[in-house]
């Protein structure tokens, strides 16, 4: 256990008892009433991977190997969360629309809303109950996680864009004789491409030319001023001043930078209000025949555009040397981590892109979105292929986890969750969501009450535990004190539900509910889950 964890763990070993046991025995109740079975199994599953991947990224004694291990672990973790939502709402689909009447979408929507918000709500439970076992939601690790899942998406993310590029590419040539296509897309890239890469002979392109040669100039300046060339040379009496000539140079640079790019919207005025004859009429023969020649010449061009890319990369690796030398190679190690793992998670998602996108379509094609599945699915996928629309799925899910983990620190971040009981308040809330929320797809009434008790529970035996841990110390004999307290807390809520089971068997039938009362059910649910929180806090 690293000093972080220790520090922010005092929760004796009752207590966590308490707070894990209860949180999976009502779990695995909750989970009973949802008909997505394999989407709530993901989902709970996600809750543990997600805790575990927030310890990895702060485990001191080996970062550079956690890192790496929390950055694979994004994808899981991305996947579970949309298999969560997505999953149960896909599984439920086919059950709650099968070409139902208008009266019977309300109900159907309630039941498929109430099903996703338990699922949810049992991940967020697992979530804090683990994360309460080794105490890893705090700002500093959060903050630490969230930036490892955003240098993770970098690597999939550009290679969905490289491919997402060629796919139109390929596309565009390959629809080249179509009418719309050319004109909307080819003419469109011609027209953006030709003028830098491909001038039209015979006239000035004095402003283009400008502009690659200030890009040109200012990288190289940028590069010869990154490199320790006057370092190079031994300071003796009759070494050559290369440090002065380095200066010079690099100051003619920054020059011609700055006095093409002042050209350039100059030239460009001209050229376009004038126009070719009047320039020709202007200049002198040789003088327009020598712009002409030099500004539309596609070698200089691209001798330029290849210098101002030799420049930018001298910079960004001399850069990246200096802080390499300057770090420990386990900084180093956790700098390029996310990266690594980032490259892992575009190779796995590669690799299974073919079957991961015909289990996709099959189960779409459960849905009532079966329509759109050929008309918008079908056609991307023909014209991207399915590793550009699997690797731009995950990019998404990524981004899903960024969000949810980037709210977690805001609350962390504003104190709205207390770092020392982040875990089992997420944990209850967890709870008491599910409950509430079950409590609209007529599960038993015991099953709701004991949800409802259970989530108090463990927030008192968990912030009890964490309060007596700090006081006295995680090793001191209080596990009688934490059962009797824990005890109180269960005969209390106990009398409730037996009051609440009494009323509930006496009122049995004696009214009868409209299927639109549970949307107000589910109002209900939400303002309950929103106070609860407030009262924690």
């Amino acid at each position: 256990m690293d000093d972080h964890t220790t520090l922010s763990t005092r929760m004796p070993r009752t207590s966590l008892a308490i707070v894990v046991g209860v949180t999976a025995l009502l779990v695995a109740g909750l989970l009973g009433t949802v008909s997505a079975n394999r989407a709530a199994l993901v989902g709970t599953a996600t809750g543990v991977v997600l805790a575990l991947s927030l310890w990895l990224s702060g485990w001191d004694r080996w970062q550079a190997v956690g890192t790496v291990l929390a950055s694979v672990l994004a994808l899981p973790v991305a996947v579970g969360l949309s298999v969560a939502t997505g999953g149960t709402v896909v599984s439920l689909g086919a059950e709650l629309f099968p070409a139902a009447s208008q009266a019977a979408i309300r109900p159907a929507v309630v039941t498929l809303l109430s099903q996703v918000f338990v699922v949810l709500g049992c991940l967020t439970a697992v979530f804090g109950a683990t994360a309460a076992t080794r105490g890893v939601v705090d700002t500093e690790r959060v903050e630490t996680y969230g930036g490892v899942v955003v240098r993770t998406t970098v690597v999939p993310f550009a290679v969905a864009l490289v491919l997402f590029t060629r796919g139109a590419v390929d596309f565009l040539q390959s629809n080249a004789g179509t009418p719309g296509v050319q004109q909307l897309t080819g003419e469109a890239l011609t027209r953006v491409l030709g003028p830098v890469f491909d001038p039209v002979p015979g006239r000035t392109h004095i402003a283009i030319f400008s502009l690659l040669l200030a890009l040109a100039a200012a990288a190289l300046a940028r590069g010869v001023d990154s490199l320790p060339l006057a370092e190079l040379v031994p300071e003796t009496s009759d070494a050559p001043d290369l440090g002065g000539t380095v200066d010079a140079v690099e100051r003619t640079l920054r020059w011609t930078g700055r006095l093409a790019l002042l050209v350039a919207p100059v030239a460009g005025l001209f050229e376009l209000g004038l126009g070719q004859e009047s320039m020709a009429a202007l200049l002198p023969r040789v003088l327009y025949d020598f712009i002409v020649a030099v500004t539309a010449a596609p070698g200089l061009r691209g001798l330029l555009w290849w210098l101002f890319l030799s420049g930018t990369a001298v910079s960004v690796a001399v850069w990246f040397l200096r802080r390499t030398v300057q770090s420990s190679a386990d900084r180093v190690g956790t700098v390029l981590a996310p990266y690594v793992g980032g490259g892992v998670i575009t190779l796995g998602v590669v690799a299974v892109a073919g079957p991961a996108v015909d289990a996709i379509e099959t189960a779409l094609r459960t849905t009532p979105a079966a329509a759109a599945v050929e008309q918008l699915f079908v056609p991307i996928l023909d014209v991207y292929g399915p590793e550009t629309v699997t690797l731009a799925l995950a990019v998404v899910a990524l981004f899903f986890v960024v969000g949810a983990v980037g709210q977690l620190w805001v609350a962390l971040a504003t104190s709205y969750l207390r770092e020392r009981t982040a875990g089992v308040t997420l944990a209850a809330a967890g709870l008491f969501g599910a409950s509430a929320f079950a409590a609209t797809l007529d599960p038993p009434t015991w099953l709701v009450l004991v949800g409802l008790i259970g989530a108090v529970v463990v927030w008192d035996a968990g912030s009890f535990g964490m309060t007596l841990g700090h006081e006295v110390g995680t090793g001191a004999a209080t596990r009688r004190t934490e059962i009797v307290h824990t005890g109180g807390t269960v005969a209390v809520g106990g009398v409730g539900a037996a009051a609440t089971l009494g009323f509930s068997s006496v009122a049995r039938g004696s009214i009868a509910v409209e299927p639109s009362v549970a949307v107000a059910g589910l109002v209900v649910c939400i303002v309950a889950v929103l106070a609860l929180v407030a009262a924690i806090r």
